[in-house]
């Protein structure tokens, strides 16, 4: 269930960003940059007349103007019984700097303007508003000119921009929605490859519990130096109750060993020293009957918890035992 809910949240999340950007900040910047162009494409006079219209409905009346033929127009225009200077650079190639500002505020100077408009449908660089600070000049580039002159233009140039835009920003968001769908498929494949529960291999029964099986007398190796193993009971004797940490870890592995051996019993670890994990192959019948003799052969692990953990797809819960109270 867990991988299910974390690929679906994965597939939306990715889903949800790409469709955002694709409907959002990716259509704005292709229909600007189609605008752009559109108003670039248009004569300077009607460029500039364009932005005249745009002017009045702010107050600004065209006074007078001077222009040529090259893209370059100047126009004085008044609002509130104050002259403006509007200077309009047409075309898209342009990128004004701070000659560009210092010009216009030099004509502002030999007109008696109180201030200027500096317009063009390309750029205005850093250098350029860096010279237009503390002047009262405003500067006007292709970004804010496409919003604010779209009203103004006819639905014959607008519509297949905006048309333009929203296809692009559609084949975005499938895009978007499909890479999304990858993304969940490999959320919900890296679930499957983690493991539910830590994979240890079983450990093999130490030659304590070989010689405890063994007839009398037979002694059972496993290779290992006599010096280096830890103490064992001998064949027959109880376990010690109260043994050192080297002949309790010895005790907990020959436990894990012995129970994994029942016929319901897939694998036993110990997920840390007091608790006994049991991987159940069967859920049939109740396993404490046969585990808990096992348990209490042992007198220091006779008290530890024992955890049952069914098949994952048995749908049972993962239950609690002890064999024998502290």
């Amino acid at each position: 269930m867990l991988q299910w809910l974390s690929a679906i949240l994965a597939t939306l999340a990715v889903g949800g960003l790409a469709t955002w950007l694709a409907q959002g900040p990716l259509r704005r910047r292709d229909e600007t940059a189609a605008g752009i162009a559109a108003l670039s494409a248009l004569s300077w006079r009607e460029f500039t007349g364009i932005v005249l219209e745009a002017l009045s409905k702010r107050g600004y009346q065209r006074v007078d103007d001077r222009g040529n033929p090259s893209g370059d127009a100047d126009y004085t225009l008044v609002r509130d019984g104050e002259h403006w200077l509007l200077s309009a650079k047409h075309g898209s190639a342009y990128v004004l700097g701070r000659p560009s500002v210092n010009e216009l505020a030099a004509a502002m100077s030999l007109a008696g303007a109180v201030g200027g408009l500096l317009v063009t449908q390309g750029a205005i660089d850093d250098d350029g508003r860096a010279a237009a600070k503390g002047r009262p000049i405003e500067l006007l580039d292709g970004p804010v000119l496409w919003p604010w002159l779209r009203p103004l233009l006819p639905g014959s140039v607008v519509s297949p921009i905006v048309a333009s835009a929203a296809k692009h920003a559609r084949e975005r968001s499938l895009a978007g929605w499909l890479l999304a769908l990858l993304v969940g498929v490999g959320v919900f494949s890296l679930g499957f490859l983690s493991p539910s529960a830590p994979a240890t291999a079983t450990p093999s029964p130490p030659a304590a519990a070989a010689a405890m099986d063994a007839p009398a007398g037979q002694t059972a190796t496993d290779g290992t130096d006599d010096a280096a193993a830890p103490k064992q009971e001998a064949p027959g004797a109880a376990p010690d109750a109260n043994p050192d940490a080297a002949t309790l870890e010895a005790q907990r592995r020959e436990l894990a060993s012995t129970v994994a051996t029942l016929p319901m019993v897939l694998r036993a670890i110990w997920t840390s020293s007091s608790t006994l994990e049991i991987f159940l192959g069967d859920t049939s019948d109740d396993p404490v009957a046969a585990i808990c003799p096992l348990v209490e052969r042992y007198p220091a692990l006779a008290s530890s918890r024992i955890q049952l953990t069914p098949p994952a797809d048995s749908g049972k819960p993962v239950r609690f035992r002890q064999c024998r109270s502290y």
